[in-house]
């Protein structure tokens, strides 16, 4: 059985979905019960995977890349398909090849009520997909709060991380999705965990501008002087990005207005490349110091000249006069 173009294909012929069940009870049948079982799994018919089960098709039916009957049926929200199959014995912790579990795509569709089922049957919340994600992650990622509640609740490990260093707190904070960010943090997420590239959760969320997120960070301890592994700290990736008021944030909560990266950079500089008119006037209000050189000698009055910056380059020159 084949779903194309609206058809079902069976045996070579071509018949409308209405006809589907009418067809099935035929005997002498010599389709892959198994290859069917998944795509009945698929569209939620229940009475045809009950048909197919009693044929002989197996309730841990897979495809050749290791995705389950019951995987298909999670994945589109059919939980009585779902209850089905594993009340014949599908297994609820298979992995497809990709690392993908009945719980990871319960997870990935929001699906809060098939999810609580799985945990409480003993679904594995530690399983992580060939990327790294675990359930909790997954979930994270698209901003499931209800599938996250119940992960935490079955004791998801709340600080694991994928393959690039990226904890579910960064993701939601990289994303601006602060209900989720809190809830993570009242499970006890880490804030100064970082990635493969020295990134912070603060540093990501300054880094988008996400300012409730920035102020909920700093509030449960985020280090405003920590620094990604070029030296750069949130304020440099508030700056960067324009996002002038993340960067007034930070400097209220003390972030180095000149502090200097491994290549000599300050803020200012970064500012006045980037064009960056208000933060660099920002910055000069907050008496940044204009006179800072980075490796090369350059100062920030250099760097907007290079970036042809013309309103910059006459701030930068005034403050400089002023000096």
């Amino acid at each position: 059985m084949r779903l194309a173009q609206g058809l079902f294909v069976i045996a070579g012929k071509r018949y409308f979905p209405v006809l589907l069940l009418c067809l099935y009870p035929l005997t002498g049948w010599s389709a892959d019960l198994d290859a069917d079982l998944r795509e009945a799994a698929l569209i939620g018919d229940v009475e045809l995977v009950e048909q197919l089960l009693q044929q002989g098709a197996s309730p841990d039916s897979r495809t050749r890349f290791g995705k389950s009957a019951l995987m298909f049926a999670i994945e589109e929200g059919n939980e009585e398909v779902a209850d089905l199959l594993i009340s014949r014995g599908a297994d609820i912790n298979a992995k497809s090849v990709a690392g993908c579990t009945a719980l990871t795509f319960a997870s990935e569709g929001g699906y809060t009520r098939i999810t609580e089922k799985l945990l409480k049957l003993g679904a594995r919340t530690t399983t992580k997909t060939r990327a790294g994600w675990d359930a909790l992650m997954i979930a994270t990622r698209y901003n499931h709060l209800g599938v996250m509640k119940a992960l935490l609740a079955h004791n998801a490990h709340v600080n694991t991380a994928d393959k690039d260093g990226m904890t579910a707190l960064m993701t939601a904070a990289e994303k601006g999705y602060l209900d989720a960010v809190e809830l993570l943090l009242r499970a006890g997420a880490d804030v100064h965990v970082r990635n493969r590239n020295g990134a912070s959760a603060l540093m990501l969320a300054a880094g988008k501008g996400r300012l409730n997120v920035v102020q909920l960070l700093l509030k449960h301890g985020a280090n405003v002087h920590a620094m990604s592994e070029d030296g750069a700290t949130a304020l440099f990736w508030a700056a960067a990005n324009g996002h002038v008021n993340t960067v007034e944030l930070l400097l209220d909560h003390g972030a180095d207005i000149d502090h200097q990266d491994l290549e000599g950079s300050t803020v200012l500089m970064e500012a006045a490349l980037a064009g960056e008119k208000k933060i660099v006037k920002l910055l000069l209000e907050r008496n940044a110091n204009v006179a800072l050189k980075d490796k090369d000698g350059m100062t920030a009055l250099d760097y907007a000249r290079i970036g042809k910056q013309d309103d910059i380059v006459a701030l930068l020159e005034s403050a400089v006069r002023k000096k």
